[in-house]
Order: C-alpha cells, then structure tokens, then sequence
C-alpha cells in the first residue's frame, strides 16, 4: 500500500489574507502522478507553494510525512548565462544543505549517473551557460531529484523548450514516477491524459478526478472547452474555444 506523502484539508490559500482558493482537499501518496490543470488565476500556484511550504494556508490544515524531501523545478529558472559554474555543479548544489560543506565522492557520482540519465554526461564540465534552455532545464531537474525527493513538483517544466527538448523531457517522467511521486502542473491536457494516473482542476476550487482520462466533467472544471489534437505518443497541441 501507497505511503501518504501530504494530506490537505480544508485549506484556503492566498496572500495578504485574500483567498485565491478554498477549501481544498488533496491526498498525494509515495506512487501518484498527479496532473494539474487549470486556467491562468485559478490558483494552480498557490496550490503548489502551499504544498512546498512556501505559504501558509489562511485556514485548514496541511500534513507531511515526517522528513519529506520534496524537489521542485519551477516554471522558469534565471539562470546567468555568464556565471562561470559547471553544469556538474549546478547538479551538486541541489544537494546543499545536507550538513556538508562539500560534496563527497558518492555525491559526485550520483550527479554524474543522473547526468548520464538525461543525456547530458559528456556536457559535466561545461559551463551552464553554454547549453541550450532544453539542456539547461534538464539540467536543473537532475539538480532537483539528486536529493532522491519523496515528491517530485513540475510546475509547467516545458514553458520555454522546443517541442523536441519537451518530448526529451516528458520521455524521463514515466520512469521517474517509479521511484517518485509527481505532481505536474501543465497547460496540455493532451500531456496530462498521457502520462498521469490523477488529476486535479485548480480554478478556485480542487476537484480531483482519479483518472487520466480527459473527460466532459475534467473540462467543464477547465473553464473552457478544448479540443485536444494527438499525434503520436506525445499528445502537444490544444485549441482553446473562447466567446
């Protein structure tokens, strides 16, 4: 049986004592891959940045299991270009914090075996800067999984990636998910009905589906009809309808 990682209830969320969502019920456990959807301003965000501990909830209550380690890969990374740092040590310092001042000969080798996993091995002592944003972005999922997290949170990983560094990309997740929980945050529902097994519609509310199956019901919630097109094993386009 699945461990229970986070348990919500009852939360409402937002910032300077306005609410963005209410009242949110959500259980993610050691095996789920939760799809999250929604549109811009329904609270997808807010969700997630309660589920980090970056905010507090205004009221209910949020559950972790004791010593969660949680990677995160944000939307967008500012990553400088001219910064002289190695991609190699980008992966380590995901791995700051841990009570050492260095890396250790097993944390280096660990960095290099998820570099080797995404492709990216013979670019280690390369300067981050000289990576395309395809490579850099996994670049810096290797730094937020080297921790080995419990839960691993995507929140719009592919915003700024071509459709090949995406495909890339999104190939890694079914693995992943065998050593990790997911929550990914995404505005494809083709992506979402590919690879996740929940999901969860953030428009002011959370209703969970537990399926990955885009139903009538899934996009009613969305707050605006879509019709997905599919092309091959990697679902990636969607046309929104609006009045």
């Amino acid at each position: 049986m699945a461990d229970k990682l986070i348990k919500l209830t009852g939360v409402t969320a937002g910032y300077d004592g306005q609410a963005v969502v209410r009242d949110i019920n959500l259980d993610i456990v050691s095996d789920d891959f939760v799809g999250m959807i929604g549109p811009n301003g329904g609270g997808k965000s807010t969700v997630l940045k309660t589920i980090l501990g970056i905010i507090r909830p205004l009221s209910g209550t949020i559950e972790r299991a004791p010593g969660l380690r949680i990677g995160y890969l944000p939307q967008v990374v500012d990553v400088d270009r001219h910064f002289p740092i190695s991609v190699l040590d980008v992966v380590l310092s995901g791995q700051q914090g841990r009570g050492r001042l260095r890396p250790s000969r097993s944390d280096r080798a660990n960095a290099m075996e998820l570099l080797d996993y995404v492709g990216l091995a013979a670019r280690a002592g390369d300067l981050i800067g000289e990576l395309s944003g395809g490579q850099r972005q996994r670049v810096l999922l290797c730094r937020a999984i080297v921790g080995r997290p419990q839960l691993l949170v995507l929140d719009e990983p592919v915003t700024y990636m071509d459709k090949t560094a995406e495909t890339d990309l999104y190939k890694l997740l079914p693995d992943l998910n065998r050593r990790m929980a997911i929550v990914l945050v995404s505005h494809d529902v083709g992506i979402i009905s590919t690879f996740v097994k929940n999901i969860a519609c953030v428009n002011g509310a959370l209703h969970y589906h537990e399926s990955g199956l885009i139903s009538e019901e899934v996009l009613s919630v969305y707050g605006c009809p879509v019709d997905v097109i599919s092309h091959g094993t990697i679902p990636h386009r969607v046309l929104k309808k609006h009045n």
